[in-house]
């Protein structure tokens, strides 16, 4: 019996399974939204949260003191905040609130709760992973019931952009005091939705919670697998699915019913490097394994020419993006840097790990990743897991190595789409970061992003910045760059109003559905 045809028939009885308890009508009603991707999320707090899937859905549940005007970043706008002001020196931000917001669970959305999410992200017996994010602030000041002052032990020159941030989301502090450690799964914010449940792998619904939402109900489901997602669309019970794959859309520019959206996107996958042991503990090997892949090949052969071949260590759409010249595809010089290195030959099993849906034709990319590998006199061992497991294996604390779960392993996919700067490379590549999983180390970007951070002047912030990016693009990277990823979502018919940030969170609140 042949296996390929078995596997797609899995596939079918499963999404079919899943569509079948939904009730005998095929389309939700319009009151319902229906938003299906390839993976799940790790929690529901957003001080604790590390995926962009679970910030889809916090952007709907919560407000920040700030947030974007829009997906094209083209400034910063009051969210919770009506306005704030600014010391001469630089470090001291002064936020007026609204009057009269509450969260879903009816106590007052006030300074005092403001102070009460800042003192908590920041308290290092949270283990909140977007802790650096806030260490800059020393001091936070309630003035009055709706006035807040964040006081800085130096000038943030993007103090505005963290608050952006979903993980600066305002949480009611009396629903964290009654859920205790259960909190990422019963959050309450009070943006247009409320939380209504959570099944784990299953389904999160949302409930509208004000006049601003436009749907009663928002249903979240993960489905890893993207056939299965385009099943779900063509019977009509979901209503938008991302990540969907690239052999997919002619399949959906062909039904009447569909159409789709293709939008850039500011996501870079790669595989993050083990700096901690060998063979990727020398800069020298981390450079060469850059020349061992072909990324035109993986573009145009695997992505179906949805994606660009990396040219900086971050997607175009990303802060201080800056064109360098791509790695050439040259596997004799490769294979000639390991061997100089290692004269006897690199014996070790390279450890490789790659989660499955998340990001798109993620699992084929690495399994091709291994060929190229393989071909230049490298063994390796492959792993895939569902991005769940991956999340929590990789973060698991660990007393040697990396200090993570990841040092099991030499190399892991992974992707960021962060479009900040700052927070975009210090999380990842600063010393000690909290999210550092691979162990990178250099003086030099430390001293460099340092330095950005509290530098006003913003044409000499984005001078370090472009230096840090030349220094990890050419001298030290900290990753094999694989591809910038495109946006392939696909909708039914009478959805109109859609829109995403290059960072991927669709805005599903100002979505219509006829």
């Amino acid at each position: 019996m042949n296996p390929m045809i078995d596997r797609r028939a899995l596939m079918v009885a499963t999404a079919l399974s899943a569509i079948a308890p939904r009730g005998a009508k095929a389309q939700a009603p319009r009151e319902i939204l229906t938003f299906i991707e390839g993976s799940d999320f790790d929690s529901l707090d957003p001080a604790i949260s590390r995926t962009r899937s679970a910030e889809i859905l916090l952007t709907l549940m919560f407000q920040r003191l700030v947030r974007w005007k829009d997906t094209a970043l083209s400034g910063i706008e009051g969210d919770l905040a009506e306005r704030w002001t600014t010391s001469a020196d630089g470090l001291a931000w002064t936020f007026q609130l609204r009057g009269g917001v509450r969260f879903h669970d009816g106590t007052a959305v006030d300074a005092e709760a403001v102070k009460a999410n800042f003192d908590r992200i920041r308290d290092p017996r949270l283990g909140s992973p977007n802790r650096s994010l806030f260490s800059v602030i020393g001091d936070i000041k309630v003035e009055g019931p709706l006035v807040i002052t964040f006081s800085t032990t130096e000038p943030l020159a993007g103090m505005l952009e963290i608050l952006c941030e979903s993980a600066a989301s305002i949480n009611s502090p009396a629903a964290i005091q009654r859920a205790g450690r259960n909190y990422g799964r019963n959050p309450v914010g009070s943006g247009p939705y409320k939380f209504e449940e959570w099944t784990p792998g299953e389904s999160a619904v949302l409930t509208g919670a004000n006049p601003s939402a436009r749907f009663r109900r928002i249903v979240y489901r993960p489905v890893p697998e993207p056939e299965a997602r385009l099943i779900e669309l063509e019977a009509g019970t979901a209503d938008i699915a991302t990540g969907m794959a690239p052999e997919a859309v002619p399949r959906v520019r062909a039904n009447p019913r569909l159409k789709l959206a293709v939008i850039p996107s500011s996501f870079q996958i790669f595989f993050e490097l083990n700096h901690k042991r060998p063979p990727f503990d020398n800069p020298r090997l981390c450079r060469a394994i850059n020349h061992a892949i072909d990324h035109r090949a993986i573009v145009e052969r695997i992505l179906g020419g949805f994606g660009s071949v990396p040219d900086a260590p971050m997607a175009p759409g990303v802060q201080s993006y800056q064109p360098q010249e791509p790695y050439r595809y040259d596997p004799d010089f490769a294979r000639r840097e390991f061997a100089a290195v290692f004269p006897g030959g690199f014996t070790e099993p390279l450890v490789m790990w790659t989660c499955v849906g998340r990001y798109l034709k993620d699992q084929q990319v690495a399994e091709a990743v291994q060929g190229y590998l393989n071909a230049i006199g490298l063994r390796t061992e492959f792993r895939a897991w569902e991005w769940a497991s991956y999340q929590q294996t990789l973060y698991r604390r660990q007393p040697t190595g990396t200090g993570y779960g990841s040092h099991a392993a030499h190399m892991w996919v992974l992707g960021t789409s962060i479009p900040t700067a700052d927070w975009r490379l210090s999380r990842r590549l600063m010393t000690g970061q909290s999210a550092n999983l691979g162990g990178y180390s250099d003086p030099r970007i430390d001293a460099l992003l340092n330095g950005a951070r509290t530098q006003l002047d913003p044409e000499r912030r984005m001078a370090a910045y472009h230096e840090a990016n030349r220094i990890l693009w050419t001298d030290s990277p900290p990753n094999l760059f694989l591809y910038n990823q495109q946006q392939i979502i696909a909708m039914q018919l009478g959805i109109d109003n859609f829109d995403a940030f290059a960072f991927e969170i669709p805005l599903l609140n100002q979505v219509t559905k006829a």
